[in-house]
């Protein structure tokens, strides 16, 4: 049986001040498979050393079961470690390395045996027991770094990057076995990647991490349909979502809208619970954000979707689908830097949200009157060089080739914005969509 992890405002600082983790706090229930997601350095594998013991904690607190852990040798908390170097031991057979945890501790030979055979049998690796790791392939001396954690039985399993030096077709089928064995050991897992892909496939929930700070823990779906930022917006998800730049207008007496240079998205009025707290940031610059598949292309919009003009500008061939590039003249927004915590389930306390019952109680309807931008021209054709800021999956019977005009169709009940600083702003924390 797996065992709960708590870490309460976990900190790590390093002699030299390098700051790698920073007030990381949350909870691990009992069995469940969390994946520490970010880029290389944001202190995903710092953060999982220390709920080792191979990294002492600066400041905050960490339980195992509930019992503080700060102090506990890490050969107390029955944890097991898979390194992304697989850490073998060279002149063991694999037979051995597998078996080493038991034998270290003195089990009977004759069961150790057993066991050791069981594991193979589960990793498919029976064939490998007499080889040593030089006769191994990379994938093989995984599964044998697998079985050698697994055989002890712990309750928790540490990850670190264990597919990261496989080939793409290996991580795949691996990354299937990883999850099939430890839901029978019902151990609870942490597992440390870069690859967003990866952690959809095997999270049960997600803790996305960037310069050593937590940005929204979630589940797969959650991090994906409401991203706490723009950051984990941009770093979830295949193709990456188009950011760009806008403003939104709100007048009194017409339709609200939202200006992307020289074309504007018009807000359906079905959409009118939604406006009341859009307009708290109208006239700011804002972050709009759209998936690939909130776009498409065709001329009969539905009644949630705005057409906008846009030019192709690449035609990428992915063989299951075809990513078409566009420009609509709009500018592409890089991802601001945000150090903010956040955490789907306590979020109803952010300046933000405190902004807008304010603002919505202060004025009760009396809204001031923003004029709408002035009418822009078309987006020029681009140049044989220029790149789309928008990339939508389109139909394999498509012809869209360079330079052809499209008409754009905008899912606006898929629309995203956020601040320019990056926080999620809409869809509101306190008007969740269904998942």
């Amino acid at each position: 049986m797996g065992s709960t992890i708590t870490l309460h405002r976990l900190s790590k600082t390093y002699p030299s001040g390098h700051r790698a983790v920073h007030d990381v706090s949350l909870h691990m229930d009992a069995g469940e498979f969390l994946v520490l997601l970010g880029p290389s350095g944001c202190g995903k594998s710092t953060l999982l050393r220390m709920i080792a013991g191979l990294e002492t904690i600066t400041s905050g607190e960490l339980f195992l079961d509930q019992q503080p852990a700060n102090d506990l040798p890490a050969s107390e908390r029955d944890v097991a470690m898979v390194f992304q170097n697989f850490a073998l031991y060279p002149t063991m057979t694999a037979a051995e390395n597998i078996a080493f945890p038991l034998a270290a501790r003195g089990d009977d030979e004759h069961a150790t045996a057993q066991a050791v055979n069981t594991v193979a049998d589960r990793l498919g690796i029976r064939s490998l027991l007499s080889r040593v790791p030089a006769q191994m392939s990379g994938g093989e001396r995984q599964r044998v770094a697998m079985g050698r954690a697994v055989i002890r039985r712990p309750s928790v399993f540490l990850m670190d990057e264990p597919l990261f030096s496989l080939d793409a077709r290996l991580r795949v089928r691996l990354r299937t076995e990883i999850l099939s064995v430890v839901r029978r050991t019902g151990a609870t897992t942490v597992h440390v990647t870069h690859d967003q892909a990866e952690a959809m496939a095997l999270g049960d929930r997600i803790a996305v991490l960037h310069d050593g700070t937590l940005q929204q823990i979630g589940t797969p779906e959650e991090l994906y349909a409401l991203p706490a930022n723009a950051f984990v917006a941009s770093f979830v998800g295949t193709p990456r979502i188009n950011l760009v730049h806008g403003a939104l207008y709100a007048p009194i007496d017409g339709a609200m809208t939202i200006s992307l240079g020289p074309q504007r998205l018009v807000l359906p009025q079905e959409m009118a619970q939604a406006h009341q707290l859009l307009r708290v940031v109208q006239g700011q610059q804002l972050l709009v954000g759209l998936r690939p598949e909130a776009l498409r292309v065709n001329t009969t919009p539905t009644p949630y979707e705005h057409p906008l003009t846009a030019t192709v500008t690449h035609v990428e061939y992915q063989g299951h689908e075809i990513l078409l590039h566009v420009t609509i003249g709009a500018q592409t927004a890089d991802v601001p830097h945000t150090t903010s915590v956040h955490d789907e389930r306590h979020r109803l306390g952010n300046p933000l949200t405190r902004a807008v019952r304010t603002t919505i109680s202060r004025v009760r309807g009396a809204l001031p009157h923003h004029p709408s931008p002035p009418p822009q021209p078309a987006p020029p054709l681009p140049d044989h060089y220029s790149v789309g800021e928008l990339v939508l999956r389109a139909r394999h019977r498509a012809r869209s080739r360079p330079g052809d005009r499209v008409t754009l169709l905008v899912d606006m009940r898929a629309l995203m914005l956020f601040s320019a600083q990056g926080q999620r702003i809409f869809p509101h924390p306190t008007h969740r969509q269904d998942l």
